[in-house]
């Protein structure tokens, strides 16, 4: 039996063959899983995450998908070799001409090496009769070029070119690749927005474009000096070289305004380009923030604005004026009686009699024509003090300009803050037959039902993850249009992902549906501009009573037609999205018009406190005041150590009052069975010898003695993650850890035999558990020791990101179906899981066993990954685990105190933390452990290790860089100078040694078959290259810890090529011992370049 592959451009095709060479039907790849598990793992994890699928007898997986595949997963599946060249690329015609191509070729190495001669079949090369695998870079440049060379002449030219150049070039940094030196010394710069900048002299505005290169001002001279907008503008640097700066057509248009706006003279003109930059300008296109900063003020181009307003004294309206300084804030003036009116009317008589342009009022420099509009409007007001005088109407693009509540609290829904609510339930008659609520659902209902009947704006349900805020909304939706007869639509606002989730649950729980619904999402055929009479028209087609679902992109995109829709209900789902004063999506969805808002989210604060003021401000605008005095009063104390946040965050949920409904899981725990996360949750066994030496050593490399500073800091990081990773299993540093039987790896990690005694003790009761741990080497170990000891081919999901939006669908309906599939199986079953992976909507509730293997850092996160399981629908109590491996008792410190491991104080620590990240209003992200929180408590104590000396064997198992490494410090032993060539593009030589003329250039190969001809080929064909960089002459060699072909020393005595076979190498390891410490510290000196 033996695994094969076959590809094509764009797919790989892996298959098994049996003796008679017939492809074996997928359904017996399971009879192969003790021979294959390995590469079975691999292909299942890919299909299981939505990147590969299966036919009768194949694997089918995206080339893209392989060459991101780990160096050891490619040896794994018998992948070719790295392709260890160079890929020249040269420039065929004109650049700047459509009929302009790029022609690349392989290269022993590049300018002036040998063509070799070529296959290309995807990412698959043929050199010789030798296959390579281009890496991720690679191929995509070759993708790039190729699709560019066929792409017609028509859809080329100076701009597209330039592109395409500039991409290849950003390609070639890691990818082996060498430039023509023509194509190398061009020197772009693709802008991703043009910003302006702005002066003001005599009366004029200059509006100036820039870009964030060196010779900024060049460019806006280059911009000067040419009439029409062009695709490129060559800007001459201080030292002779030009730099193209390449326009996108959208830049073009922009810039075609910032030359028809250069400069502007018509005072109204200029107020009205400061005062709304952004009807003039693409904000996606154009960076204008210089109109929002104290430089409008600086260059005294910004006058504030006056409004008279109305507001109500004394059971009557009395009139005023509202000074909107976008700089310094806003002020209000008051007139209380007609004598003060009278008072203001003669000062402005007596400014005009002097000719001045302004008059002064408390303070204020009031424009002689701002006045006058204003005491006619002010007489009006006195003449009718019952009600407001209606102010003029103002203009379309006014609409979405919102208050913004940042400086001053400009606008409030006038709801002021009940001592209680008093919640009154009301059912309705067609919710589902077999849908029960539950008592915490019902309240949230009945919360949203007497808000509303209060005639409050609205409120934040802030429902943990899993108790069912989807299912409250649409109760609350379904009562509303039953009992309330406006003709008014309800808009649901959600991420794409979510909403279809919405379309489903609406269907699910409700027969029949009283509501029609509209998917406004996708294609969207609403008008963008500001053109009153089609705004208009998309409004009236959505004022009817339905549902209308649709994401924040198209909220932001259409705000204009969509702010003239009267809504019944808006509610907001991940209301997060808009935790951000000021952002266009923020304002977009503030500036809607309804009766009734909720904002929906499970995290209510993530990064600061301001998160909450700014859906508060949504839902019950004014309630917080403005995001600039909250901001002083609650955020700006928590980055005071000595702050009570208990006390601080207790004061905040009191002053938001009825207005949010925030319930945990542990708040409604009659609703949902007992979680038992405890003290005995966590489970504590010393370290075998092995683990406890190899967690030794590196607390040793970490206070090295010889790095300083930065150098010092960045080994402690260095070494902290390493200690993470020994504390899960001293092999997954260095090793490749399937290379080691399962009695070996369970014998070699405290932690892993905890956790085989907690999996039998749930095999014994035949219930289910989510492992979960986060790096690739570790769920491959679990998923190989759950196999061998087991016999469960436990499924692993990692949450990687698929490469397309296309595949993002795909990716997640995958998961779900492998989830699927472990919940419907009887009895004992495990699946092993990314914390990352919990946070994407997978919902396992017929597990009822968590074991935590790699603890996230953040507490909050750490419990959603949890929460997967511990939600509504779980029906069993839910246990969680947490492994510890931990020092034995006789290390003590300098007090006598037994030394805290790793695992020991990050759980400490993140006990602390979870105090604080299950507090309602603490933001969860500054509630994620730093490094910094560690570094004194894992390295204060001096601990000395036993070097071991590596073995034969242990060389075996190293991970493929460290083999290389292992033989640069054997050299290194003898007194060679050594050099570890870089990971890619090395040209077939992995390390160069030097010594007084004896020089050697090394190709190590790492191996469980047979070395063949492609060493021999590789290291001699690099000799050239070699010679001529480092200025020596070279003999060579190649080291394995295998054997040779037949065919491969016979070719070697011809070149003069030394070979060392495994025999060799075992007699140089025993008379020139080394450590992994050694081997390590070379590793960390590999080249970057050569």
């Amino acid at each position: 039996m033996i695994l094969k592959y076959l590809n094509d451009n764009n797919r790989f095709s892996l298959h098994f063959l049996n003796e008679s060479g017939s492809k074996v039907h997928v359904s017996e790849w399971e009879n192969l899983q003790t021979e294959f598990l390995s590469q079975l793992a691999i292909l299942t994890e890919l299909h299981d995450n939505g990147l590969a699928d299966y036919t009768d007898n194949s694997c089918e997986i995206e080339t893209i998908d392989i060459v991101r595949l780990s160096e050891i997963d490619k040896q794994i599946l018998d992948l070719p070799s790295i392709y260890p060249y160079e890929i020249f690329v040269e420039s065929d015609g004109t650049l700047t001409h459509n009929s302009f191509k790029f022609k690349y070729g392989f290269y022993d190495f590049a300018p002036n090496g040998t063509r070799l001669r070529t296959i290309r079949n995807g990412a698959v090369i043929k050199v010789e009769e030798n296959e390579y695998l281009l890496s991720e870079n690679q191929y995509q440049i070759c993708e790039a070029i190729d699709k560019f060379n066929k792409s017609a002449d028509s859809d080329k030219g100076n701009m597209t070119n330039l592109k395409k150049l500039s991409e290849i070039k950003s390609l070639s940094k890691e990818s082996g690749l060498t430039l023509e030196h023509f194509l190398n010394n061009q020197e772009l710069f693709i802008p991703e927005k043009i910003k302006l900048d702005i002066d003001f002299n005599n009366g004029v505005l200059e509006i100036s474009p820039s870009i964030e290169i060196k010779n900024a001002i060049g460019f806006t001279n280059t911009f000067d000096k040419f009439p029409m907008i062009r695709d490129v503008y060559p800007v001459l640097g201080d030292n002779g070289e030009t730099t193209r700066v390449v326009i996108s057509e959208n830049q073009k248009t922009e810039l075609q305004k910032v030359k028809a706006k250069r400069k502007v003279s018509d005072h109204n003109d200029i107020q009205e380009i400061i005062e709304h930059p952004e009807l003039f300008f693409n904000d996606e296109e154009v960076d204008f923030t210089v109109f929002y900063s104290d430089r409008v003020k600086e260059i005294g181009i910004y006058s504030p604005k006056f409004y008279p307003f109305a507001s109500p004294y004394k059971s009557q309206w009395i009139p005023g004026i509202v000074i909107k300084d976008k700089v310094l804030g806003e002020k209000r003036i008051y007139f209380k009686s007609q004598e003060k009116l009278s008072d203001f009317i003669e000062q402005k008589e007596n400014a005009v009699k002097k000719n001045k342009q302004t008059v002064k009022w408390e303070d204020a420099e009031i424009p002689i024509e701002d006045a006058e509009k204003f005491i006619k409007t002010a007489k009006k007001q006195f003449e009718n003090p019952n009600k407001p005088v209606k102010q003029e109407k103002k203009t379309d693009h006014e609409v979405l300009i919102i208050k913004e509540n940042a400086e001053l609290t400009e606008f409030s829904n006038g709801n002021e803050l009940p001592e209680n609510l008093k919640h009154n339930f009301y059912s309705i008659s067609n919710l589902e037959n077999g849908i029960a609520l539950k008592e915490h659902q019902k309240e949230g209902i009945s919360w949203l039902q007497s808000l509303f009947k209060e005639n409050f704006a609205g409120g934040l349900l802030a429902d943990d993850m899993g108790l069912g805020k989807t299912l409250q909304l649409l109760y609350f939706l379904e009562w509303h249009c039953q009992h309330c007869h406006d003709n008014k639509p309800y808009l649901i606002v959600a991420p794409v992902s979510l909403l279809e989730n919405w379309e489903n649950e609406y269907q699910k729980f409700f027969s029949p549906q009283n509501l029609p619904l509209c998917r406004l999402y996708g294609s969207v055929s609403l008008t963008k501009e500001n053109i009153p009479a089609k705004n208009q028209q998309d409004a009236k087609r959505l004022q009817f009573k339905q549902i209308i679902l649709t994401n924040y992109e198209t909220v932001r995109s259409y705000q204009i037609s969509l702010g003239l829709v009267d809504f019944a209900v808006i509610a907001l789902d991940e209301a997060q999205k808009i935790k951000t004063p000021g952002t266009q999506i923020t304002n977009a969805s503030k500036a809607l018009k309804a009766d009734f808002k909720i904002a929906m989210t499970g995290t209510p604060v993530e990064n600061t406190l301001v998160d909450i003021w700014c859906l508060m401000d949504f839902a019950v605008p004014g309630l917080l005041g403005n995001a600039k005095d909250f901001a002083k009063e609650y955020q700006k104390p928590l980055s005071d150590g000595n702050t009570d946040i208990i006390l601080l965050t207790e004061q905040l949920r009191s002053n938001i009052g009825v207005f949010i409904k925030r319930r945990l899981k542990r708040d409604v725990a009659k609703d949902l069975p007992t979680k038992h996360d405890n003290e005995k949750s966590r489970i504590k066994k010393i370290m075998p010898p092995i683990q406890l030496n190899r967690y030794k050593q590196e607390i040793e490399m970490a206070n090295n003695s010889e790095l300083e500073g930065v150098e010092k800091r960045n080994q402690k990081l260095k070494s902290l993650w390493a200690i993470r990773d020994i504390s899960d299993h001293p092999f997954l540093l260095e090793s490749q850890i399937l290379n080691f039987t399962s009695d070996e790896l369970i014998a070699s990690s405290s932690k892993l035999q905890t956790t085989i005694g907690i999996l039998a003790d749930i095999q014994s009761k035949a219930e289910k558990v989510i492992v979960f741990a986060d790096r690739r080497e570790t769920q491959k170990m679990l998923q190989k020791i759950v196999y061998d000891t087991f016999g469960i081919f436990a499924s692993i999901i990692n949450g990687d990101t698929p490469s397309t939006k296309q595949l993002e669908g795909k990716s997640k309906l995958s998961r779900q179906q492998t989830i699927d599939r472990f919940q419907t199986e009887d009895g004992f079953n495990i699946i092993i899981m990314s914390p990352i992976a919990a946070g994407v909507g997978l919902n396992v509730t017929k597990a009822n066993h968590i074991i935590h293997y790699t603890r996230h850092w953040n507490p909050a996160k750490e419990e959603q990954a949890t929460d997967r399981a511990y939600r509504i629908g779980q029906q069993k109590d839910v246990f969680v685990y947490y492994p510890m491996a931990i020092f034995p008792e006789d290390m003590k410190d300098e007090d006598g105190n037994r030394v805290k491991s790793f695992d020991e104080i990050l759980d400490t620590l993140l006990n602390n933390k979870k105090a604080l990240a299950s507090n309602t209003l603490f933001p969860t992200e500054q509630a994620e452990l730093t490094p910094d929180e560690l570094f004194e408590n894992i390295f204060s104590t001096k601990i000395e290790s036993k070097p071991k000396i590596q073995t034969i064997t242990d060389i075996d198992r190293l991970n493929p860089n460290l083999f290389e490494a292992t033989i640069a410090a054997l050299y290194n032993k003898q007194g060679f100078e050594v050099y570890l060539t870089p990971y890619s593009n090395d040209k077939g030589v992995d390390i160069v040694v030097l010594k007084n003329g004896e020089n050697y250039l090394i190709q190590a190969k790492q191996t469980k078959s047979l070395v063949g001809n492609e060493a021999i080929q590789e290291i001699y064909t690099a000799k050239n290259y070699y010679q001529t960089q480092f200025k020596n002459q070279f003999k060579l060699l190649t080291v394995t810890n295998n054997e040779y072909s037949t065919s491969a020393k016979i070719l070697a005595k011809s070149n003069d090529v030394v070979l060392i076979n495994r025999t060799d190498l075992e007699k140089i390891i025993n008379t020139f011992p080394i450590t992994l410490q050694e081997i390590a510290k070379l590793e960390t000196q590999r080249m970057i370049r050569i």
